[in-house]
């Protein structure tokens, strides 16, 4: 194998020599060589001549190979060049630049830092270096560019040149900014101002009124409450408020609870966080309208007159339906109960009284239907219905045994077959009765009296317990007229409604356990649903309040649907519906889904309005009554007439 040793550079006498060296192979770098695979050369010279290969490129066997190697001591250093066909031998300097071109180093003959000679700054100079006066030319705007610029301005113009638009990138346009919009996280320090302290009330007036001033007997009472009521570490932070009199202003002494009042505003402000409230920014106002379900979706409830009950000659005032929902019984100011059937709307009985009738209700157990005339109460027995439960009533009532030296206030007496037909049991006040209501078991039955204006409020209420023939007033003061009383349906919990509050007692533990605020000037009637949980309360100015009792003691709902007076509310006892009726002869239905779900608002929904009464000296509609099973309500009113609406 011929080998060819390269010209070692130190050996040189001409620098320029490498430069003018002429290569041994003119075919050219970039032709490549697999174009003479067959051929006997590998290009021509410059006289047109061919190169011919050499007899061994190329074609070596292994025992050549290996014999090379042996023997020749350059072979390690010894590469095949295509372009000429031949072995090169490698000098000196070309392992040396290979090894610092494999181990990533300069040449150590070349200066990297060479010394920098500042040729215009260094030294100051008189004169310039170039100092040719400029052209004539140059101080004029170029023709052939002025004609150039108008070209291109009135093709852009005309819109033959348009702006190349930018490239997208293909990796870049489906890429977004996951962030772009979560809000700023450094927002800005806003400051929010302090609560109010609040003002001062009435009762720390310097000089009270006669009655607001507390006895010895009275301060100590107070402390003994806030003993019972609060532990040590509460009572320290609790103070008593005794008012005191005093004939000036300027002996007044310093509030000594000053400091203290003042160290815990302080404390608050430090300690307590402050909530800024934001505003809604509502752009659709029927946003604002709650998504509530259609009323044709809410069936069944009443939506048509069916039957009307004539017999009456004056206005009827209540309204009671029996258990199975077969009578019909109802009381007016002609001092009449007239009992109908109500399939058929005839009238079963008649029953005649002295005074006019302002309640009635059935018993929930017996067949007794009790009358509220004048001042007294009336159980009467109609004899309607089963004949074992009208002689399981006559039984009751004949083991009947009361006390008559037990309440001075009221007078038990009973009557025998030979004396009245149907009247069993008589109970006489001394003042009139405005209501009654019975418990659901049918053994306590609630009154509610006018007292006169030298009695006290607590003698409006009282209670009679049939089974044991007793009567008692539950309340030793109460304050307010009172306007209305329920039963809870299932728990020993007694409702007073009052002129401007609604008031919900336990029995068994005799303490007041809730106060409902209601924005109504004068309770015309209440009802309680028949799970306890919610009341209805109707208003002599035209409102309508419902109170979700686990939510708040202010009203959950308000509602304004009536122009005139709301006379009563009623919930049904099975079916999701209540109702109202007014004196603008109006009967309003709606529907009402209550869920045991504590997460879940009542659904509330008006869904008919029911009319057919007229209106009489300003009067129209003044009780109503669902039917105990029926999707059915009853409507009584000042035209003496009662009319069911059916689905």
């Amino acid at each position: 194998m011929t080998s060819v040793k390269r010209k070692d550079s130190s050996t040189s006498t001409d620098e320029t020599d490498s430069d003018e060296e002429v290569p041994s192979n003119t075919i050219g770098s970039d032709i490549p060589l697999k174009w003479y695979e067959n051929h006997d050369h590998i290009g021509y010279d410059l006289d047109a001549k061919k190169i011919l290969k050499p007899i061994s490129a190329g074609k070596t066997d292994d025992i050549d190979e290996f014999l090379e190697k042996m023997e020749n001591a350059d072979y390690w250093r010894t590469v095949y060049d295509d372009l000429t066909g031949q072995n090169i031998t490698l000098t000196n300097e070309d392992i040396s630049l290979m090894q610092q071109v494999k181990n990533a180093k300069t040449n150590p003959d070349d200066q990297v830092y060479e010394p920098w000679l500042d040729t215009f700054s260094s030294e100051v100079m008189i004169h310039p270096i170039i100092n040719t006066p400029e052209s004539k030319a140059s101080f004029i705007p170029s023709k052939w560019e002025r004609l150039k610029v108008g070209k291109y301005l009135h093709a852009i113009k005309m819109g033959w040149i348009k702006p190349v638009p930018p490239k997208e990138d293909p990796l870049l346009s489906n890429n977004y900014d996951l962030w772009s919009d979560e809000p700023k996280t450094n927002l800005p320090r806003s400051n929010i101002p302090a609560p109010k302290l609040e003002l001062p009330g009435h009762h720390e007036s310097y000089n009270p009124s006669v009655e607001y001033l507390l006895d010895d007997a009275e301060v100590e009472a107070l402390k003994t409450k806030m003993e019972s009521d609060y532990d040590e570490n509460e009572r320290q932070t609790k103070t008593i408020f005794v008012p005191k009199k005093y004939s000036s202003l300027r002996q007044v002494p310093v509030y000594d609870q000053f400091v203290y009042e003042r160290f815990q505003r302080c404390l608050d402000l430090y300690l307590c966080p402050r909530q800024k409230r934001l505003k809604a920014n509502i752009t659709n106002i029927n946003d604002l309208i709650p998504d509530k379900p259609k009323p044709q979706d809410l069936h069944p409830y009443p939506i048509v007159q069916s039957l009307i009950y004539e017999g009456h000659k004056n206005m009827i005032r209540c309204l009671t339906c029996h258990s199975t929902g077969q009578w019909l019984a109802s009381g007016s100011d002609d001092c009449t109960v007239r009992i109908w059937e109500i399939a058929t709307t005839r009238c079963m009985n008649v029953f005649q009284f002295d005074k006019p009738v302002v309640s009635l209700q059935w018993n929930p157990v017996l067949s007794l239907l009790t009358v509220a005339t004048g001042s007294q109460i009336l159980m009467i027995n109609p004899k309607l219905g089963e004949n074992a439960k009208t002689l399981f009533t006559e039984e009751f009532v004949k083991q009947l045994s009361y006390d008559a030296s037990n309440n001075d206030d009221c007078q038990w007496s009973k009557t025998s077959d030979e004396t009245d037909k149907y009247i069993r049991l008589t109970i006489t006040h001394s003042i009139p009765v405005r209501q009654i209501e019975w418990q659901a078991r049918g053994d306590y039955l609630a009154c509610v009296l006018i007292p006169r204006s030298d009695q006290s409020q607590s003698k409006s209420i009282l209670i009679h317990h049939l089974s044991k023939g007793r009567s008692q007033y539950p309340f030793k003061q109460l304050k307010g007229a009172v306007q209305n009383v329920r039963f809870h349906p299932t728990k020993p919990i007694f409702i007073i409604a009052t002129q401007h509050s609604i008031k919900i007692y336990h029995l068994l533990k005799q303490q007041l356990i809730k106060r409902l605020y209601v924005n109504t000037k004068w309770i015309s009637s209440i009802d309680i649903h028949p799970l306890g949980d919610n009341i209805l309360c109707g208003g002599y100015d035209s409102k309508i309040n419902w109170f979700d009792l686990d939510l708040s003691v202010k009203p959950y709902e308000t509602y304004r649907y009536h122009k005139r007076a709301v006379r009563c509310v009623r919930y049904h006892t099975k079916l999701p519906l209540f109702a109202s009726t007014s004196d603008d002869g109006t009967c309003i239905v709606s529907h009402c889904s209550v869920y045991s779900d504590l997460l879940k608002n009542p659904l509330i929904v008006p869904v008919k309005i029911l009319r057919g009464h007229q209106i009489i000296n300003d009067l129209s509609i003044l009780d109503c009554l669902f039917h105990p099973t029926q999707p059915w309500i009853f409507t009584s009113g000042a035209d003496s007439t009662i009319r069911l609406f059916t689905n």
